[in-house]
């Protein structure tokens, strides 16, 4: 299954709003100074000041922000233990370490605690760095914040989500898309697609629905998988591609209603490949009209089924149909009666087509007729009869 790009696709959250920036420091004046060249540096920024660490944690803990400045050195609590306290309590914002004691000491005690930046303190030219910093980290929160949300709401969809690589290889699936073909999804990953399709299937994707994909970047339809135990999957099925070559698939296991329509699907795939049109009328509405067309009638006449929907079937007559037959038809159709007869009928470029033509009504539980179904096939040249006589 190989499959198209996924151009216009929102991020999973498109939310360009302030950063909240919490800045910690025993020196009032200086972290009132850092708060300032922050808002100063930085654009659409908001700040929070702290002098003491144990409020500070109270703040982050209730509040909604996206990093931490923290001075090292502060009474009761230092920048680390505040950094481990917050780790504790299930913070997890960049912190920046923003220290006027620096030393190889703390740098290397910064790191192992799991300070994402560590930057001492300096005169004017520091502010910069550390606004670029701060920055680079929000940044960076942001889109693991939105990706972390993306992937959690796959995991817990009930539709089966999977990615598929160039190859055809599953590289990953959630819970439910394992499920519904009753496998655990280590035993998918690594595997090819095709081991979920029974052979017809299988050969149908690569006959059909992948040049499809291929060409148009998605597909959606009805298809048929398999479970472990060799029970059939009916399921609904879209399919997107990536720029890489691989696809992204939605699967979900039909309803009575979905698979009444799939069965729909697959007769008229069976009726389109032996060449026979198909024409449904409703004769519960005004004039009879067309309500559907397979792809064979428009092989057959040349008429699409959006120009001859809504249009009573009297547009495929011409000069030469036979009136007797095209009244034994209404005839049949006004009696709820099935007919078969051959008729000359006219193509969309005016050119005469004869046709073999079976009609029969469908009925409702209580016996009214509810549509009428015609199929159309070429006629034997040699048993046409007085219908196609001039």
């Amino acid at each position: 299954m190989d499959v198209s790009p996924l151009h216009g696709i929102a991020p999973f959250s498109a939310e360009r709003r302030a950063m909240r920036i919490l800045l910690v420091d025993d020196n009032e004046a200086m972290v009132e100074l850092s708060a300032t060249f922050l808002e100063r540096e930085l654009d659409d920024v908001e700040t929070e000041t702290y002098t003491e660490p144990g409020p500070a944690l109270d703040e982050l803990t209730d509040g909604e922000y996206d990093c931490v400045v923290s001075d090292y050195d502060m009474p009761g609590m230092d920048g680390l233990e505040l950094l481990t306290a917050a780790r504790e309590r299930g913070i997890d914002l960049p912190f920046v370490l923003f220290t006027g004691k620096g030393s190889e000491e703390i740098a290397s005690r910064a790191i192992s605690a799991g300070v994402d930046e560590y930057l001492q303190k300096g005169g004017p030219e520091e502010y910069p760095v550390l606004a670029n910093k701060v920055s680079n980290l929000v940044e960076k929160y942001w889109a693991e914040t939105h990706m972390r949300r993306g992937f959690l709401a796959i995991e817990s969809a009930e539709e089966g989500i999977g990615i598929i690589d160039d190859e055809g290889v599953y590289q990953y699936l959630n819970e439910a898309y394992a499920a519904l073909y009753d496998r655990d999804r280590a035993e998918l990953i690594g595997e090819h697609w095709d081991v979920l399709y029974p052979a017809d299937e299988a050969r149908r994707f690569h006959d059909e629905i992948l040049p499809q994909l291929e060409a148009e970047g998605s597909w959606r339809g009805f298809s048929t998988g398999v479970t472990k135990g060799g029970e059939a999957v009916p399921e609904r099925l879209v399919l997107t591609q990536m720029d890489d070559g691989g696809h992204v698939c939605i699967v979900q296991e039909l309803t009575e209603v979905d698979a009444l329509r799939a069965e729909v699907e697959l007769k008229d795939r069976v009726l389109d490949a032996v060449g026979v049109g198909v024409v449904v009328t409703d004769p519960s509405l005004p004039d009879n009209p067309v309500v559907y067309a397979n792809e064979a009638f428009e092989t057959l006449t040349g008429y699409d089924a959006e120009s001859v929907t809504g249009r009573n079937c009297r547009f495929l007559y011409g000069p030469e149909t036979d009136p007797e037959t095209v009244a034994a038809i209404r005839a049949a159709a006004d009696a709820g009666e099935p007919i078969s007869t051959e008729i000359r009928i006219y193509d969309a470029g005016g050119e005469p087509v004869r046709a073999r033509l079976d009609s029969h009504p469908i009925r409702d539980d209580d016996g009214a007729v509810e549509f009428v179904v015609g199929f159309y096939r070429p006629a034997d040249v040699d048993g046409a009869g007085d219908a196609f006589s001039s």
